[in-house]
């Protein structure tokens, strides 16, 4: 059979999806054939409309599988109707749509009460997919397959709004197994592509699962969801599954015969490090194979063991990314459900540095129930940190999610921007009144400035804090004149700070980064690490690479 899938990824960062990519492999090993429509807008042209349904008819598809964020599961929705429209209008019959994705997974009773699917997939889908592949190829009736919701007997109704009787909502299956699924499909995706407008980013999966229940995450949705339909507790699930470090080994290879422009792998694991014997092994497989490419993992500020922080150094891993997600104890605690104090936190990037691991942390802004002073905290928490880089975006309340249900009984939600929005970074989807918004948006935009301006006892400190005074000081029509040019205030300013030697950050390699200055100025002038990974620049480097900068300012 051929199954297209369609992944509305547009106005979003550009990626690859590695849900999409296994569950291609494993339809291939099955016998089935495969093909993608990725709509997005930096791997030009996108596909129309027309020429959507003209792949339909042409290809003639037994099975079309969407995959959706909840920012594009508008977009998903639309191209939907548009084919079941389309249809119709031409007595054209139509394959079985199914959707999965974290949307689907998070709200599957909404999403199937759209009326337009004939399956919703919950959770992770492998098998359940094959499965649901076979039986359609084989006439048989799909109503009862695990991890779908599907219409009774097979056939979906046509006339009004429907109701949960109509359908079925079969309980989940076993989580697939890493060790025997097969190598994903990467050849889905014009992924030579993507791997060359990403500058050799290439992200890898080792293993899935995370052991945490943070309000803003899926897992612990999905995590019930299983525990409750599979009748077993937790560490019976066989959520926590990590892909031997052999089989990583050959795929790399794979990946670096096939892509010879990778310039650094991004292992997309929950929590790289969250079991050590797997981390370590992970790290002494890919020294022992000679593998020479930097890498990037997830961590977390209670899940680096040192032996963890030793291999990874050792094996060439250039960033550490770290969850703080905000500055007040309260916040991380009684909202996010992440509890870690500060001294959790200072220390495991003290630690990661000591390392040579440069540290790189998440924070969010526009959280529900935080306070102006709470906000200034995460501020003031980076600014103390030393971290070699953070990330900031504006919180975003996925539904079926807890910190959802606590923006919602906050009235916090602004349901058009919760619709409209199709990434972190751009919005906040939750409405903290005008004073408190226009805060929120500067916050975002030059976190970098609020943090050098905090930053006690360093020169850069004096610079920034004027500047940060003008910002707060901007009406919102005066700062919505004053945003484009934030881009250019920065570099200005920056260029100033490193001809006066002083450490700052600064926005570098997107609009919400924030990069320590000995870190990129290092990058930006050739000089290199001491290992591969991002060690902090001795002291006789760091004042070449500051004069180089400064003489080019001059």
């Amino acid at each position: 059979m051929r199954v297209l899938f369609v992944y509305p990824n547009l106005y979003t960062q550009m990626g690859f999806n590695h849900g999409l990519a296994s569950l291609s492999a494993s339809l291939k090993a099955a016998g089935h054939e495969t093909r993608l429509v990725n709509l997005n807008e930096n791997l030009p042209p996108v596909p129309s409309d027309d020429e959507l349904w003209d792949l339909v008819c042409d290809w003639q598809p037994g099975l079309i599988g969407f995959s959706c964020l909840t920012q594009q599961y508008a977009e998903g929705l639309r191209l939907a109707r548009l084919l079941r429209e389309r249809a119709a209008a031409q007595s054209v019959l139509l394959p079985p749509l199914v959707v999965g994705g974290i949307h689907p997974s998070m709200v599957p009773a909404e999403v199937m009460a759209d009326g337009v699917w004939d399956h919703v997939g919950v959770g992770e889908c492998e098998d359940s997919l094959v499965e649901l592949a076979r039986r359609v190829e084989a006439g048989e009736s799909p109503d009862d397959v695990r991890n779908f919701l599907s219409w009774k007997g097979g056939v979906r109704p046509t006339g009004g709004a429907p109701e949960p009787e109509a359908w079925v909502h079969n309980p989940v299956g076993e989580f697939p197994d890493l060790e025997t699924l097969p190598m994903p499909d990467y050849g889905l995706f014009d992924t030579a592509r993507i791997t060359a407008q990403k500058h050799g980013w290439f992200g890898l999966m080792t293993s899935r699962g995370c052991p945490y229940r943070c309000t803003y995450c899926l897992n612990h949705k999905i995590i019930d969801r299983y525990r409750a339909e599979l009748g077993r507790p937790v560490p019976r699930l066989n959520f926590f599954r990590f892909r031997p470090p052999g089989l990583m080994v050959e795929e790399i290879r794979w990946v670096l015969e096939q892509y010879p422009d990778v310039g650094t792998f991004i292992l997309d694991d929950d929590l790289f490090t969250q079991n050590p014997d797997h981390a370590i092994a992970f790290c002494e497989a890919y020294v022992a194979a000679g593998f020479d490419v930097p890498f990037v993992v997830n961590s977390h500020v209670k899940q680096l063991d040192p032996r963890v922080a030793q291999a990874l150094a050792k094996a060439g891993c250039r960033i550490l990314k770290l969850g703080i997600e905000a500055g007040a104890v309260r916040v991380r605690k009684e909202v996010l459900k992440r509890n870690m104090s500060d001294a959790d936190i200072l220390e495991t990037i003290k630690s990661a540095e000591g390392f040579g691991l440069h540290t790189s942390g998440f924070v969010m802004t526009g959280l529900p129930g935080e306070t102006r002073e709470e906000r200034w905290a995460t501020v003031e928490l980076l600014a103390a940190s030393g971290i070699g880089r953070f990330r900031t975006s504006l919180f975003f309340p996925f539904p079926g999610t807890e910190s959802y249900r606590l923006s919602l009984e906050g009235g916090y939600i602004d349901a058009d921007k919760v619709a409209s929005l199709t990434d972190f970074t751009s919005s906040s989807a939750l409405d903290f009144g005008a004073d408190e918004n226009l805060f929120i948006d500067k916050l975002a935009t030059c976190m970098p400035w609020f943090v050098n301006s905090r930053m006690a006892g360093n020169p850069a400190a004096a610079r920034y804090a004027p500047l940060v005074e003008r910002v707060l000081a901007l009406d919102a029509r005066q700062w919505e004149a004053f945003k484009p040019s934030v881009r250019e205030v920065d570099s200005e300013h920056s260029k100033a700070a490193t001809a006066a030697q002083e450490l700052h950050y600064a926005i570098r390699y997107n609009a919400f980064m924030g990069v320590r200055s000995d870190f990129f100025l290092a990058e930006e002038h050739g000089i290199e690490w001491l290992t591969a990974a991002a060690k902090p620049v001795p002291e006789r480097l760091r004042e070449l690479a500051l004069a180089a900068a400064a003489n080019e300012v001059c």
